[in-house]
């Protein structure tokens, strides 16, 4: 599986690399991709998102400099913005000997796992998707879209948000849930980078995958 880490990146433009690997997959096979990056300020609602979930008018978003996207992934509406990790597995579940359920829950393992390194305690919770430190703080959002087997999308992990996202959406269709940042809970700050590195490892061990530096030069030529 190939590893591709990029930097700060336009959410647009990520979602049309997603979008190129998945089609070239499905067209020509080749190799299982992971890419790790951040994502300027940005909301996403996915296909069950409604314009209730905005807080804001997409006018005042646009002044606080928040991008807003409809996008076709499962879930509602997730922020995005810098001191979070964001990872977006493109795999082919079949090839994998997973079911869409099992990812879904290998996700949420992949974000406890890595929680656990920097000995925070995270947890999943019946019906609700996504990775917990209590009942009602949420540390990392997935949402995830198949599409004939091949996956796009993926979890964000909140390592030292800048924004508050609760002034902006109704997080994931839950008015009650407040969105924590790992740094708010460990003693000494930590880095994305290590985040970056913990996430990687876990995620191989999960799903039993090997794990290799790439560009995307090679994955969507």
């Amino acid at each position: 599986m190939i590893l591709i880490e990029l930097d700060l990146i336009e959410y647009s433009q990520c979602l049309e690399i997603q979008k190129r690997i998945v089609r070239r997959k499905i067209l020509e096979g080749g190799p299982d991709v992971l890419l790790i990056l951040e994502h300027p300020p940005t909301v996403t609602l996915g296909v069950r998102g409604k314009a209730s979930d905005l807080l804001i008018s997409p006018e005042e978003m646009s002044e606080r400099g928040v991008a807003v996207h409809h996008i076709d992934r499962g879930g509602e509406a997730t922020f995005h913005g810098p001191g979070q990790v964001v990872c977006y597995p493109i795999v082919d579940l079949k090839a994998l000997g997973v079911s869409a359920r099992r990812y879904v829950q290998g996700l949420e393992e992949t974000i406890i796992n890595t929680l656990a390194d920097f000995d925070v305690g995270g947890v999943s919770q019946p019906k609700k998707v996504g990775v917990w430190t209590s009942s009602l703080d949420k540390i990392a959002s997935i949402g995830v879209r198949i599409q004939r087997r091949i996956t796009s999308h993926g979890f964000s992990l909140n390592v030292d948000l800048q924004m508050d996202p609760c002034e902006l959406i109704v997080s994931c269709g839950m008015p009650d849930a407040r969105m924590v940042s790992l740094n708010q809970l460990v003693p000494r700050p930590v880095t994305t980078d290590s985040v970056r590195n913990a996430v990687a490892r876990a995620f191989a061990e999960v799903f039993g995958v090997n794990l290799e530096q790439g560009s995307l030069e090679e994955v969507m030529a």
